[in-house]
C-alpha cells in the first residue's frame, strides 16, 4: 500500500501546483468582488491546476485513458490564449475584457483540428499537436504584446499600478518559457521528464508571483460588501472622511489638476495615504486613480455634449496629463472615443 503512495520529484512538484491553484481559486472567489470580474482569473487557474493534475496522474490514470496526453496538451497550451485575457483583466481589475478579445480562445480548437488533418498515425498526431500548439501560443504571445504595450504604459505611471505592471511582465515571461519548453519537447535529445519538470517549475514560479501579488491587486474582503452594508463597515470618522473626499471632488474639483496625487488628498484631509486608500476602496469601491478618472470622464462628457471645445483642450481641462491617456480611459469607460461620443450626443 505504501509503495503505491510514493511520488517522484516531478509528481511532488505537480501536487504542489495543484494545491497552490486550489488556494488561489478559493482566494480569488472570496476577494475579487463580483463573480463576473473573477471569472477569468478563476478559469485561468482552474486550467493551470488541471495541467498540474494531469501531469500528476500521468503514470497512474494516464496509462488507462488514451486521450490523457491530448488533455495534457490542451490544459498547458491554453495558457498563452488565456494569458492574453488575463493580462487585460489584471490591467483593468474592475472590468472584464471586451468581447472582441476572446478570439484567442479559438486558436486551440483550430490547432487541434489542423493536427487531426495532418497526422497519419498517433505518433505523428502528438508531434503535430506540439507544432500547432506552439503556433497558437506564438500568435497569442503576439496578441499579448500588442495589448501590453498600451496597458503597461498607463500602469507604470500609476502608484497603484506597479504591482500589476510587474505581474503582467511575469505573465509574458512565463509564456515565453512555456513556448520554448513546448518546442524543446520535439528534440530527440530532450527527455520527456525534463520537459514536464521545466514546465511545472515555470508554472509554480508564476503561481508564487501571483500569490505574493494578490493581496495588493485585489481589494480587501470588506470591499465585497455592497450598499448599506459597505457604508456600515466604515467608522464615523471614516464616513466623515469619505464625505470630505466627495466634497473635494464635486465642489472643489481637485481632479482637474493632472498632478493631484493621493499624497495631496491625504494632506488636505489631514490623514495618511493608507487611510485615504482604505476609505476610498471601501466607500467608493474603487482605487484612487479609478475614482479620479471617473470624475474626469464625467466632466469630459459634459463638455463634449454642451460645448464645441476641441478634444485636445478638454483633456487638459478635466485633469488628464496626455491626449492618448484621455482617449484610452474615455473609450474604456464609455465604449466610444471622445469624438464618437460627441457626434452621438450633441444636438
Amino acid at each position: 500500500m505504501m509503495e503505491s503512495l510514493r511520488f517522484s520529484i516531478p509528481e511532488i512538484l505537480s501536487l504542489i501546483g495543484v494545491v497552490q491553484c486550489v488556494y488561489l481559486l478559493v482566494y480569488i472567489t472570496f476577494r475579487a468582488g463580483r463573480i463576473s470580474r473573477a471569472g477569468l482569473p478563476l478559469l485561468y487557474f482552474l486550467v493551470l491546476g488541471l495541467g498540474f493534475f494531469l501531469d500528476l496522474g500521468r503514470n497512474y490514470l494516464g496509462v488507462e485513458i488514451e486521450s490523457w496526453g491530448t488533455l495534457q496538451w490542451l490544459a498547458w497550451s491554453y495558457g498563452p490564449p488565456l494569458s492574453v485575457l488575463m493580462l487585460i483583466q489584471i490591467a483593468q481589475i474592475t472590468r472584464v475584457p471586451a468581447l472582441k478579445h476572446y478570439w484567442v480562445l479559438l486558436l486551440l480548437p483550430v490547432a487541434y483540428l489542423a493536427s487531426r488533418l495532418m497526422a497519419h498515425d498517433p505518433e505523428h498526431f502528438s508531434q503535430w499537436l506540439v507544432i500547432t500548439g506552439f503556433i497558437a501560443g506564438a500568435v497569442s504571445l503576439l496578441a499579448m504584446w500588442g495589448q501590453s504595450r498600451r496597458l503597461l504604459e498607463s500602469l507604470h505611471t500609476e502608484k497603484a499600478g506597479k504591482e500589476r505592471y510587474w505581474l503582467i511582465i511575469a505573465v509574458i515571461i512565463m509564456n515565453i518559457f512555456l513556448l520554448v519548453t513546448m518546442l524543446a519537447s520535439l528534440s530527440p535529445v530532450v527527455l520527456a521528464e525534463a520537459v514536464v519538470v521545466t514546465r511545472t517549475l515555470v508554472g509554480l514560479g508564476f503561481v508564487y508571483l501571483v500569490t505574493t501579488s494578490l493581496f495588493r491587486i485585489y481589494p480587501r474582503a470588506v470591499n465585497l460588501l455592497a450598499g448599506p452594508a459597505r457604508v456600515a463597515a466604515l467608522s464615523p470618522e471614516d464616513k466623515a472622511l469619505a464625505e470630505k473626499i466627495e466634497k473635494l471632488l464635486t465642489l472643489d474639483k481637485v481632479y482637474q489638476e493632472s498632478t493631484y496625487s493621493r499624497a495631496d488628498l491625504a494632506q488636505e484631509c489631514g490623514t495618511s495615504e493608507a487611510v485615504i486608500s482604505r476609505v476610498i476602496n471601501t466607500h467608493f469601491q474603487k482605487s484612487f486613480p479609478q475614482l479620479m478618472n471617473e470624475y474626469r470622464v464625467t466632466a469630459a462628457k459634459g463638455l463634449l455634449k454642451q460645448t464645441d471645445m476641441p478634444v485636445r483642450v478638454i483633456f487638459g481641462d478635466v485633469g488628464f496629463n496626455s491626449l492618448p491617456s484621455f482617449n484610452r480611459v474615455f473609450k474604456d469607460t464609455t465604449g466610444q472615443s471622445p469624438s464618437e461620443f460627441r457626434k452621438s450626443h450633441k444636438k
